[in-house]
């Protein structure tokens, strides 16, 4: 029987954990995320579909001080909220980032990392002739410097981020 990791330092985001064979790791405070993919049928009435992507800066690019933040594509991204559920947070993202008012379909879901304890649940919505609103934005820095763009569905095969490359086989297999 494997005894239990010990917490070597915490803070509000962070942990420093031991395991029970010494190895010492960092593990981060995340909460759950969604991932949702906007489909539409391109306008060309081929029958192909286009996706919504974010362009949106990441952790993973912190820019010096007076630089800009690079953006990078993405489906619509975000937390779920204390007592809400993947679903609704989704339907909630769709709306404040895009201004889409839609039901959200299940895509599947993934762990972000290993050292997260963060699940992102996937959601993709065709929101082809349905009506767009003005997107409301949380108000913070990065949903100010972050702009939406329709690209073909393909698009999403070349992007970096996980949920593209996983979403964009998910809905290929749907969609065909």
């Amino acid at each position: 029987m494997m005894s239990k990791e010990k917490i070597i330092f915490s803070t509000d985001w962070i942990k420093v954990k031991e395991t029970a064979w010494g190895y010492h790791y960092l593990e981060r405070k995340g909460r759950d995320s969604v991932a949702i993919f906007l489909i539409r049928k391109r306008q060309s009435n081929t029958g192909d579909y286009e996706v919504l992507i974010r362009q949106q800066p990441l952790c993973i690019h912190i820019p010096d001080i007076n630089q800009e933040h690079k953006l990078y594509p993405c489906p619509i991204t975000g937390g779920i909220d204390a007592g809400e559920s993947p679903e609704e947070a989704a339907i909630r993202e769709v709306h404040e980032e895009a201004g889409f008012s839609v039901q959200v379909l299940p895509l599947g879901k993934y762990i972000v990392g290993t050292q997260t304890n963060e699940i992102c649940y996937m959601y993709y919505a065709d929101v082809t002739g349905v009506e767009q609103e003005k997107a409301q934005q949380d108000g913070s820095y990065f949903e100010s410097i972050s702009h939406n763009e329709w690209h073909p569905l393909e698009y999403l095969n070349q992007c970096d981020y996980s949920a593209c490359q996983i979403g964009y086989f998910r809905l290929k297999s749907i969609l065909e």
